[in-house]
């Protein structure tokens, strides 16, 4: 809703003076005319109101002399215009979320019929068109029709007979009605506005909103440093401050304007909850649950900073914490999905997969279910060294969209994990389509077509193009992906390059070592560091190297009989499983 504070008191043609004595003349409507007269005089209140625009409309009906009809017209004008302004003062009282309440919009539409019967009379006033436009910018109202209204109201010359701060606020309606269609002039409205009527603080909020939504923050911060420097007392300008400074990532200066809100408000929860978000995003996972502590002492069960703090919980590796705080959301919210969704995501990370499948596919059976979720499915099922029922998940996903390239991507790492190379290499060619650079998408597609054990699959030439992109995507620092280009040269026959690759992704990995030992993968890094080695030994004697991968648990008689077909071609005991992670290797 777009308001109009100065309507609320308005009140049109204040200046007429109606004389009771009128002359009386021939004409049928003369007594509802009087008694109209003699009702207005005394009104005191909306039902008074209504039954002198009876009398007026009976008298005019009935007929009048051209004198007292012309009266008649301009008071019936009046007392519409009354109504509908006090009509309006209803609806602007209410707060914005109630706007489209049922009662209210019968209110609204009462209004709205008034106004529409005074801007049909010749020369209408340029209020009435305003209250109108004001009123159909509302929940169920036509925003076309209401800048129509205002156009003629500027295009009249009328205009300047407004008061200043009537015109600034009609600007200001018209710049928001204009600032999707037309920005430069949307702008002009609001910078008009401010000259007009420069000390109300709300045309500079618009304008600061303005310049937000055409993403141009310096100019809203500016704005808004206008409206603190106006009103240094007020915590709200700070709030929105911050909110700007948050969009662009200046975290620091969103805190500090935050900090001198709660300066103001201690009390208020909405600052405390802009902190926690804030927090999170900087990745400050135990400040920002203090902040939404805080916001649940206040209001307890909110369900948004429960939801917050869930997933500062969850980042913070608080699982026990974060399943509580969401538990907590379901029980009063169960239809909540995003609430399912996050608990979902708790469980895998504490590695209790099948609750965590069972709790996605609460959501994955509703055919409207977001891609999102099928996704986050069939990691699971791979997670849980499921891959063909990951395999399902991602081809569903695949039936709505075969461009979808998390689900190509993934259904081609899972057919990896149960050593189908065909499927996996047309799968990852047709991700390639779809993101050419990706790197852990290169190096995987290049290691299959270096190493399967299946004759129909391997391209070494291809292999050697796609791991050398994947190395310039990642400007050779990743030592997994260097061995696959060794991989890639050794079966094209070119060893030598394949033992230089290989020595340089071995001393990559080295440099890595001790960060990766910190980071707590030490079993990890033992396993590529014998992988590495392994790979080196076998070019250096002139052998490619083969691998086929499985997750499985317990895999088919024929499926067995390819991974000891593959183990004895290659030169090591037997490859790493495929990471439960997005490369292959």
């Amino acid at each position: 809703m777009i308001r109009c504070p100065w309507l609320l008191a308005m009140s049109l043609v204040a200046s007429l003076s109606l004389a009771v004595g009128s002359a009386r003349a021939e004409g049928n409507g003369q007594a509802d005319f009087d008694e109209a007269l003699r009702v207005k005089v005394t009104a005191e209140d909306m039902r008074d109101l209504n039954k002198v625009v009876e009398l007026l409309e009976s008298a005019i009906e009935k007929g009048l002399d051209v004198e007292n009809n012309d009266f008649a017209e301009e008071m019936l004008v009046e007392s519409l215009m009354q109504r509908a302004a006090q009509l309006a003062a209803v609806i602007q009282a209410a707060p914005p979320g109630r706007l489209d309440d049922g009662d209210l919009q019968k209110v609204r539409a009462l209004a709205v019929t008034d106004l529409q019967r005074v801007v049909e009379y010749d020369n209408a006033p340029a209020q009435a068109k305003v209250l109108l436009a004001q009123l159909l910018t509302m929940p169920g109202g036509d925003p076309k029709e209401a800048l129509r209204l205002l156009d003629d109201v500027f295009d009249d010359e009328a205009v300047d007979a407004l008061p200043p701060k009537m015109r600034a606020e009609s600007l200001v309606i018209r710049g928001k009605l204009l600032a999707p269609t037309d920005p430069e002039k949307a702008l002009a409205d609001f910078s008009k506005a401010i000259e007009l009527d420069g000390d109300n603080p709300e045309h500079l909020l618009a304008r600061a909103d303005f310049y937000n939504s055409q993403k141009k923050y310096d100019e809203a911060v500016a704005d808004i440093d206008a409206v603190i420097e106006q009103h240094p007392e007020v915590a709200g300008s700070y709030l929105v401050k911050a909110t700007l400074l948050r969009e662009q990532e200046k975290f620091d200066e969103a805190l500090a304007a935050l900090d001198k809100a709660a300066e103001l408000a201690p009390a208020a929860p909405g600052i405390y909850q802009q902190r926690g978000e804030l927090l999170r995003m900087k990745g400050d996972f135990p400040q920002a649950i203090e902040q939404f502590t805080k916001v649940l002492n206040m209001q307890p069960g909110l369900v948004l900073p429960l939801i917050h703090r869930s997933e500062a919980y969850l980042n913070n590796k608080q699982y026990d914490e974060a399943l509580a705080d969401i538990e907590t959301v379901i029980k009063a919210n169960p239809e909540l999905t995003v609430a399912h969704g996050l608990k979902a995501q708790t469980l895998a990370s504490m590695e209790r997969f099948p609750e965590a499948i069972e709790e996605l596919k609460k959501l994955t059976d509703d055919e409207t279910a977001q891609p999102e979720f099928q996704l986050q499915l069939a990691l699971y099922h791979l997670f849980a060294k499921q891959p063909r029922e990951a395999i399902a998940a991602y081809t569903e996903l695949l039936e709505e969209d075969d461009d979808n390239f998390p689900a190509l991507r993934g259904r081609a790492d899972a057919y990896l994990n149960i050593g189908e190379h065909a499927n996996a290499a047309a799968d990852f060619k047709k991700a390639l389509e779809v993101e050419p650079t990706e790197s852990g998408l290169l190096n995987n597609y290049a290691w299959v077509l270096a190493t399967s054990p299946d004759d129909n699959v391997r391209d070494g030439k291809l292999a050697i193009e796609l791991a050398t992109k994947a190395c310039e995507e990642t400007n050779h620092e990743e030592s997994h992906i260097l061995s696959t280009l060794a991989a890639a040269y050794a079966e094209a026959g070119d060893f030598d390059k394949a033992t230089e690759w290989s020595r340089k992704a071995i001393e990559t990995f080295e440099k890595q070592r001790a960060a990766a030992i910190e980071a707590g993968q030490q079993e990890k890094v033992n396993d590529l560091s014998d992988e590495l080695q392994k790979e080196l030994a076998s070019f250096e004697a002139k052998k490619p190297w083969r691998e086929r991968q499985t997750l499985e648990d317990e895999q088919p008689a024929a499926e067995k009989k390819k991974s000891e077909e593959s183990a004895e071609e290659k030169p090591a005991d037997e490859a790493q499983p495929a990471a439960e992670t997005a490369d292959a290797k």
